[in-house]
This record gives C-alpha cells, sequence and structure tokens, in this order.
C-alpha cells in the first residue's frame, strides 16, 4: 500500500542556512597591485631624471662640445646638450648623476652653476684679466730683444717664453684627454709647441703660442659680447600678462596663460 499523499516531506536541514560572502580584506600594498604600480611610477620617475645647469667658462662653440663630451663619459647619462648662447646644459639621465657630471665638468675646465644661483659679480681689473697674455708679450719682446745681442742667450729666453706660455695650453689639453677630447685645439698647439722647440724653432714656438693666447681672448671677448646681447634681448620680454576670462580683463603671470580654442 502506497504512503498517503498527505504525508510531510522532511525537509532538509541545510535548507535553513544563508550565505554571506566573506569580507574582502582592505587594499593594501602587500595585497593589491594598485601601491605597486605607483611605486613603480615612482622608481621610473626617479631612473629618468632630467638636470639643467649654467656653464661658466666657455669662450666658443667648441668649449660646448668639450663639456658635452665629458658629460656623456658619466655612466647613466642618456642624453646631453649644450646651448652656447645661453649657456645652458641639459642632461637627460638614469638617476641621480648630479655630482658626477659637476665633477666631470670641473675635471674638464669648466665650472657649472645652478640656473637659479645668482651670478657671483666679482669685480675684475682689465689689468688682472690680461696679465698672463701681458705677461707673455713682455717675455716674446725680452727675448728678441736679447737675440739681437747675443742669439744663445735670445734661444734661451724663447725657450722660456714658450714653457710659460705652454703651461696653461699643456694643462688644459691633458684634462680634455681626461675627458674624452682627444684632439682638441690645445692637444694640437701643445704638439706644435713642443715640435718646434725639438727642431731647434723657439721664437716660432713661442710666437705661435703667443697669437693662439690672443685669438682665445678675442674670442671670449666676443662671445661674451654676443651673450650680453642675448640676455639684453630676454631681459625685454615681459613679467606679466593680461588674460581674458568671461569678458574680465586681468593680469597674471607671463607662464599662467594658456592657451584655449574657443568653440
Amino acid at each position: 500500500m502506497s504512503a498517503p499523499e498527505s504525508q510531510d516531506k522532511k525537509v532538509p536541514h541545510f535548507s535553513s542556512l544563508k550565505f554571506t560572502p566573506a569580507a574582502q580584506p582592505a587594499e593594501s600594498c602587500c595585497a593589491d597591485h594598485a601601491c605597486s604600480s605607483e611605486t613603480a611610477a615612482e622608481n621610473d620617475a626617479l631612473s629618468h631624471a632630467r638636470f639643467s645647469w649654467l656653464v661658466e667658462g666657455m669662450d666658443c662653440a667648441a668649449c660646448a662640445r668639450k663639456v658635452e663630451t665629458a658629460v656623456r663619459q658619466v655612466p647613466g647619462v642618456s642624453q646631453v646638450q649644450v646651448l652656447f648662447a645661453t649657456e645652458k646644459l641639459l642632461v637627460n639621465a638614469e638617476g641621480n648623476v648630479r655630482p658626477q657630471i659637476e665633477s666631470a665638468v670641473r675635471a674638464a675646465g669648466y665650472q657649472l652653476r645652478d640656473e637659479n644661483a645668482p651670478r657671483a659679480e666679482e669685480p675684475t681689473s682689465w689689468l688682472r684679466e690680461n696679465l698672463p697674455l701681458l705677461t707673455l708679450v713682455a717675455m716674446m719682446a725680452l727675448s728678441w730683444g736679447l737675440e739681437q745681442f747675443s742669439p744663445p742667450l735670445g734661444e734661451i729666453a724663447f725657450i722660456a717664453t714658450t714653457l710659460v706660455g705652454l703651461w696653461p695650453v699643456a694643462r688644459q689639453a691633458i684634462r680634455l684627454i681626461k675627458s674624452g677630447s682627444w684632439f682638441a685645439i690645445e692637444t694640437l698647439m701643445s704638439v706644435a709647441a713642443i715640435g718646434a722647440l725639438f727642431i731647434g724653432a723657439t721664437a716660432e714656438a713661442a710666437m705661435v703660442l703667443l697669437l693662439f693666447l690672443i685669438g682665445e681672448r678675442l674670442e671670449g671677448w666676443a662671445a661674451s659680447r654676443a651673450r650680453q646681447g642675448v640676455s639684453a634681448l630676454m631681459a625685454l620680454k615681459p613679467d606679466t600678462a593680461i588674460r581674458v576670462r568671461d569678458g574680465v580683463r586681468e593680469t597674471v603671470a607671463q607662464r599662467e596663460p594658456a592657451p584655449r580654442r574657443r568653440d
């Protein structure tokens, strides 16, 4: 005989259980990739840094190339550019290599100054600034005078004059060789002067160095004048601008306005 249809069926005990989702742990740098991505972004920003300085002591465009060559020798530098007209050095590097760059440029015979640092205005007289060149001119004239009365004494005087004029040129040549500029004009002039001494052309060696130093001085003077002209033009740039916003004119800083296209 079959069981009556009115007989209650047993309901499983687990049917009354209610499941709730487990609480998710709070986001943390250890459990989520959010912080790791931020850390990676910070590391990427630090590894691709951009530096800029003002270079002191450059007299010509060749000096700018010498500074670039010296900076390229620094490990981690990816790009370097020297703007001779504004004396600015721009460097892209992987990591903070500022001390290494400053040391490399100093070893090449130049000085770096921070862009925001004021230029040190040291009053120097014309005589003090040109004293090495004037000394060489005086020694050259004295050597020529001695040669007229006593050729042996004149030759010794010309040798001394050559060595005095060769000292700053050879010292700069050694600095540039260490920084990677093997065939700079200072190196060629040093080789030419030493070669002239070996073949006995003492007067010619002294004269070549004298003319070279005079040319260097004139080139530095011309570059300084041109740089002063560029600085004077940049000084004409206004510091403020007039911006029109919703029909209202306002005076703001020159860098603040941004171009906006009107529909």
